[in-house]
């Protein structure tokens, strides 16, 4: 599914993927992640920690203080939640993910192995198995005229998309993309220029980094 993107997509996410033709409709389906209220939280978490709502937290995830989460929110096994974390609901993650200090995440899919560790921002939003992002870099979501997001010519039909991030794509320190920015697996961004919004390899990029 999506192979120009994903290895493969976890078996607990493949269903946010099923029957879709471009991998951001997986985002429509985050507002139904529970057909019923449930919560399965993990014991003995520090008083200043606050979750709300539908909220599975899996197994050896660790949670430090001060962080939020809202739900409907399901966080895979083996994850680290780092101090002061936000994850403000409709959000699914895969297995040892790093969420980390001052990231705040909302309306996003996570695979496998991804790592917004520091300062990061991420909305409307799917990364890709081992996507690691660079201390304060972000994903813009709406565009300034608020209308619809495109990626290249091709309308999403949503108001707010941000990016799609294949396997093991690499964000800069401090850098921006979207909205509509998708990257096929293996890219890199790390240039200040504005990128916009299209489909990108590694071989397509080069032309847009500042040397």
């Amino acid at each position: 599914m999506y192979p120009e993107y994903f290895e493969s997509i976890p078996t607990t996410l493949e269903y946010l993927f099923e029957g879709t033709t471009q991998p951001w409709q997986a985002l429509d389906r985050l507002p139904t992640l529970f057909q019923h209220p449930q919560s399965l939280i993990p014991s003995g978490l520090h008083a200043s920690i606050v979750i709300e709502g539908d909220v599975v937290i899996g197994e050896g995830t660790t949670i430090e203080a001060g962080v939020v989460i809202k739900g409907p929110t399901i966080i895979g096994s083996n994850c680290e939640i780092r101090a002061g974390a936000y994850i403000r609901g409709n959000v699914v993650t895969g297995d040892r993910c790093v969420i980390g200090h001052t990231t705040e995440l909302v309306r996003c899919i996570l695979l496998d192995d991804v790592r917004v560790d520091h300062f990061n921002y991420v909305s409307d939003s799917v990364l890709g198995n081992g996507v690691h992002f660079g201390a304060g870099a972000k994903v813009a979501n709406l565009r300034f005229d608020q209308g619809t997001v495109m990626v290249g010519d091709r309308p999403t039909d949503r108001k707010k998309f941000g990016v799609v991030l294949g396997d093991k794509c690499q964000l800069g320190v401090n850098t921006v993309l979207g909205p509509g920015v998708v990257f096929e697996k293996n890219c890199w961004w790390a240039s200040g220029k504005l990128l916009p919004s299209g489909v990108y390899t590694r071989e397509t990029l080069r032309p847009h980094i500042a040397l």
